[in-house]
C-alpha cells in the first residue's frame, strides 16, 4: 500500500561512470507524488507532477541552473510534442548507445506555476508498476541548457530512485554531447579493441601504450630536435647577414650610400622583413654621389683640405665636416 510521500527533495548526484560526467547536468530530483499526495493512496499514478522548481537553484556539485517555467511551457506547445518519461533516463543515456529506451508515461502538457514547471502524465502500464513498486519514486527531468545554466528545452522526464540511492546518474544528458558514443568506437578501434570496449578499458589501453614509450628514448628525441632546431637557425642567421653584406657593399660601390650610412642600413636589415625593404629603397636610389678622391689613397696620404665634391657629399647627406672626416679618415685642416 502507498504511504504519504516527503516534502520535496532537491539533489543532484554526481555521474559515477567514467565518461558519462561530460555528457550529464546536475539536476533537480523530485517526489513523484508531490504534485498530488493522494494518488499514492489511491494507488494510481499522479495526474500533474513537479518537474523543476522556478528560477536558479544549485545543484550538489556547486553548479548553477536557472529555470523559467513560461519559456519551457511555450517551447513545449511550440514543439506539439508529447515528451515521454521513461525509467533512470534511458531515453537519453540508452539510446546514446543505440539501445531501446520505451516510455513509462507521456507528458502531455506543460503547465507554469508559481513554485515550478508541472507535467500532466498519461502514464502507461510499465509506469503504473513502477510507481506500485516504489523501486523509482522520484522525478528527474532532462534539460537543455546554455553556458550559464539557463534551461531552454525540457527533452524528457524520467523516474529514478531515491537520491541517497547509489546509482551512475539521475541527471541527464546535455544532447549536444551525444556524438561522444560514436567517438569512443572510433578511437577503441584505434587502440585495437572492439566497438563495443568500455572507456575504462580505452583508458587502460591509453596507459599501457604510454608504459611503453621509454622516458630516455623520448628524452633524447626532444634533445635532438632542440639541436636540428639551433643549427637551423644558426645557418639562417649566417645566410641571413651574407645577404646584408652584400646588399650594403653594392650600394656602396656603386656609390647609392656612404660609408658613414652603412651601419644605419644593416640595422634596418636586421631582420628578413627590414631587407626586403632596404632592398628595395636601394633600388629607387641613383648613384648621384660624386667621388671623393680617396679610393686610391693609402693611409700615409690623409687629405688635411676638403675639396668642392667632399662638401657637396657633406651637404647631400647632412654630415658635419668634423663626422665627414671621422668617417673618412681624414686629419683636421
Amino acid at each position: 500500500m502507498f504511504t504519504k510521500s516527503p516534502t520535496l527533495t532537491l539533489s543532484t548526484l554526481a555521474p559515477a561512470v567514467p565518461g558519462i560526467a561530460e555528457a550529464m547536468t546536475g539536476l533537480t530530483v523530485l517526489d513523484a507524488y508531490l504534485a498530488d499526495p493522494t494518488a499514492a493512496a489511491k494507488q494510481v499514478g499522479p495526474e500533474w507532477i513537479k518537474l523543476t522548481p522556478r528560477g536558479k537553484f544549485t545543484a550538489r556539485d556547486g553548479r548553477v541552473f536557472d529555470v523559467d517555467p513560461e519559456l519551457l511551457a511555450a517551447r513545449f506547445v511550440q514543439d506539439g510534442v508529447d515528451l515521454p518519461v521513461d525509467i533512470d533516463h534511458a531515453t537519453v543515456k540508452k539510446a546514446m548507445f543505440g539501445e531501446a529506451a520505451p516510455a513509462v508515461g507521456w507528458i502531455s502538457k506543460l503547465e507554469a506555476r508559481a513554485d515550478g514547471l508541472y507535467g500532466k502524465v498519461e502514464w502507461l502500464a510499465d509506469g503504473l508498476a513502477v510507481l506500485a513498486a516504489r523501486t523509482h519514486r522520484y522525478i528527474s527531468p532532462t534539460l537543455k541548457h546554455d553556458e550559464n545554466g539557463k534551461a531552454y528545452w525540457l527533452h524528457s522526464a524520467a523516474l529514478v530512485a531515491a537520491p541517497a540511492a547509489s546509482m551512475a546518474a539521475v541527471a541527464s544528458a546535455d544532447l549536444s554531447t551525444l556524438k561522444e558514443p560514436t567517438m569512443l568506437k572510433a578511437i577503441a578501434a584505434a587502440l585495437g579493441l572492439s566497438e563495443d570496449a568500455s572507456e575504462a578499458s580505452c583508458l587502460s589501453a591509453v596507459t599501457n601504450l604510454k608504459a611503453r614509450i621509454d622516458p630516455a628514448v623520448h628524452q633524447a628525441a626532444l634533445d635532438q630536435v632542440k639541436t636540428l632546431s639551433a643549427d637551423l637557425d644558426a645557418r639562417n642567421a649566417a645566410d641571413h647577414q651574407a645577404k646584408v653584406d652584400a646588399l650594403l657593399d653594392g650600394a656602396l660601390k656603386e656609390k647609392r650610400i656612404v660609408p658613414a650610412q652603412r651601419d644605419q642600413y644593416a640595422a634596418l636589415c636586421a631582420t628578413p622583413e627590414g631587407l626586403v625593404q632596404v632592398t628595395a629603397l636601394f633600388a629607387t636610389l641613383t648613384a648621384t654621389l660624386s667621388a671623393s678622391g680617396l679610393d686610391d689613397k693609402r693611409p700615409g696620404e690623409k687629405t688635411a683640405t676638403l675639396t668642392a665634391e667632399d662638401r657637396e657629399v657633406m651637404r647631400m647627406m647632412g654630415l658635419s665636416e668634423e663626422d665627414y672626416r671621422k668617417h673618412n679618415g681624414l686629419t683636421a685642416a
